[in-house]
């Protein structure tokens, strides 16, 4: 240690960079503190500059960022949307913490969903968090509870390493969503075009609390006091957070979490009116939307968790009041002639029958499309061998449509026609 204290005297320097904050295990850097200290050299703190240097990722850094967020965006889609539907299409109890270990599992093993991932390679930032039911906490902090899932606001959020390398993503699912919270989550902002070089972190609270301000001030109170921040190899840098304080600005290659939501966001009885009665019981409701976005050199940030967060795509509508049966709109559910446990109908989603219908519907027209291009491409092809006088052959008699006299074959090579060219079709 003193010759490592001579090296720095040389240098003609007493000031020494320094990372050691907090408490520490073994007695090695206790006794280098202690040495420093007693040799009279100024410790600066430079954890702010590396964590500076660090957030600019390279090229391979970039694409294991970009895998994370990957395998995060594939977990949401095929692992907990899917889960979730189930659930509240077949009106299941299932708690958000046994929930939470489902799709945890998934991300330690994406053969679940097809993925062949070396399980080496992938792993959890965190237990995924699940909330719905009034009971929100839209902080990184938070965790899932022991009460079922309830279909009302239902938020997930769950971020996966590949190679070590974290992202992050969060959405807000609404079943039965009366106009306010659907409102609501129009009213979430995209903080995107702050997110440029030069610009600093703090230009984000202060770019949303703008957009706030003319779209409904009466919004600003439920925003978190962050937005998101740096995330890499560590899964949050806490130097680089998007507050309304933070000058460091954003610099090309930068990877960043952005979390955008309101917490806690009042329901009244008037806002609640010809809800179902799930609807009814909540007091609160919160919402948020997180990315990993990354900064690029011309133009607006990447986004790099892809999953759509448009209102169609995140929203369900199962209602079925059984006072106001008369009233009901058959339209938006299916009673599918299966019964619960209870004696109850089952009633599916109507966003989830018009997607099967649609997807249905479109393998019929692909099925036909392809059987009209077969045929057109057998008939080209009977004309040229002067098959059937041109006449087209059909694909289901298409085992018929050959005949042997049209084929020639031969014992060996020797029997070649003299004048055959090799290697042509005629």
């Amino acid at each position: 240690m003193n010759s490592l204290v001579n090296i720095i005297r040389k240098g003609g320097n007493k000031k020494l960079g320094s990372i050691y904050k907090g408490d520490y295990q073994g007695t090695f850097i206790p006794t280098w503190m202690t040495c420093v200290e007693q040799n009279q050299l100024e410790r600066v703190e430079i954890s702010n500059c590396l964590g500076l240097f660090f957030a600019v990722k390279d090229a391979g850094e970039l694409d294991s960022v970009k895998r994370a967020a990957i395998l995060s965006n594939k977990v949401m889609k095929h692992g907990f949307v899917q889960e979730m539907e189930n659930i509240i299409d077949n009106d299941l109890k299932i708690t958000h913490d046994a929930l939470s270990t489902k799709v945890d599992g998934i991300i330690s093993d994406t053969s679940l969903i097809g993925l062949k991932i070396a399980g080496d390679f992938t792993d959890s930032c965190y237990q995924p968090i699940i909330q719905s039911g009034g009971k929100y906490d839209i902080k990184v902090s938070a965790s899932s509870n022991q009460d079922n899932l309830s279909p009302d606001v239902i938020i997930c959020s769950l971020g996966a390493r590949y190679k070590g390398y974290c992202a992050n993503i969060s959405r807000t699912f609404m079943v039965d969503a009366p106009t306010k919270v659907e409102k609501t989550y129009g009213t979430l902002l995209a903080c995107l075009e702050c997110m440029i070089p030069g610009n600093e972190l703090k230009d984000v609270v202060e770019g949303a609390k703008t957009f706030l301000k003319k779209k409904d001030p009466t919004l600003l109170t439920f925003l978190p006091k962050n937005l998101g921040f740096a995330i890499g190899l560590e899964f949050r840098d806490g130097s680089l957070v998007l507050n309304n304080v933070n000058t460091t600005k954003f610099a090309v290659g930068m990877v960043f979490n952005l979390a955008v939501g309101f917490h806690n966001v009042p329901l009244t009885t008037e806002d609640k009116e010809k809800s179902p009665e799930v609807i009814q019981r909540l007091e609160v409701f919160s919402m948020l939307i997180a990315d990993v976005v990354a900064v690029q050199k011309e133009g607006l940030p990447e986004v790099l968790t892809k999953l759509s967060k448009e209102f169609g795509d995140v929203s369900y509508s199962i209602s079925n009041e059984n006072e106001g049966a008369e009233d009901a709109d058959d339209d938006d559910v299916e009673v599918v002639g299966e019964t619960d446990a209870d004696g109850n109908e089952v009633r599916r989603s109507s966003r989830a029958k018009d997607e099967k219908l649609a997807s249905e519907s479109a393998a019929q027209k692909r099925q036909l499309r392809q059987k009209e291009l077969m045929e057109k491409k057998l008939a080209e092809a009977r004309r040229r061998m002067g098959l059937n006088g041109g006449l087209a052959v059909g694909v289901d008699d298409l085992d018929n449509a050959m005949e042997a006299k049209d084929l020639v074959t031969y014992r060996s090579a020797a029997e070649f026609p003299k004048d055959l060219n090799t290697n042509k079709l005629k």
